[in-house]
């Protein structure tokens, strides 16, 4: 099997809402909130050349999933006639009574997990998912977020690269917009 799924924890603390950022490497809005608001997707600075990644962001904040979007990120790359791509979606659940326990994560990734191997998707990726804690500042709530960063294998050429690292977005997107939302007090609502 070429495909890895791993899990780690982050020893840090995000605030969300969290502000614009300068960065010379890529652009940085701040956070913006998407739950249930499809059209401002294109507002989101990295996903205006990649049709895979704004069709996840749609999926995973669409009124009937548990998850809203926190921040993304890709990187297409090559070294030395090699070519490879990385980037990062990352979400947490808009409940606080889930987002406050960390084990509802770890139930998450085992989940993935079990889906990558019944799936039998095999392509050479790593899916890296980065639980860390986050502060709620709207709703005055601690709880944590994941951040999958999807990393692939070198590749002879970018759309090798390309293509690999879109479908592993769109199989996380696909699995995440799997789960339905519980009747509990949302975070984000439209």
């Amino acid at each position: 099997m070429q495909t890895n799924v791993i899990l780690s924890i982050k020893n840090r603390t995000i605030s969300i809402p969290y502000p614009v950022a300068e960065r010379e490497d890529s652009p940085h809005n701040g956070f913006i909130p998407l739950k249930e608001r499809p059209d401002e997707v294109p507002a989101i600075p990295a996903v205006e050349d990649n049709d895979a990644l704004k069709q996840a962001l749609t999926m995973i904040n669409d009124s009937t999933t548990p998850f809203f979007t926190v921040a993304c990120r890709k990187s297409f790359n090559s070294t030395d006639g090699s070519f490879w791509a990385r980037g990062y979606l990352e979400f947490s659940f808009n409940y606080i009574e889930i987002a406050k326990d960390s084990p509802n994560y770890f139930l998450l990734f085992e989940q993935f997990n079990r889906h990558v191997l019944a799936s039998n998707f095999d392509l050479p990726v790593d899916f890296k998912f980065e639980l860390q804690g986050a502060n709620f500042t709207d709703i005055t709530a601690d709880g944590y977020t994941a951040c999958v960063w999807i990393t692939t294998a070198e590749f002879p050429t970018m759309e090798g690269a390309y293509k690999t690292w879109n479908q592993s977005v769109r199989f996380l997107a696909d699995f995440l917009s799997g789960f339905e939302k519980p009747p509990l007090p949302a975070i984000y609502e439209g």
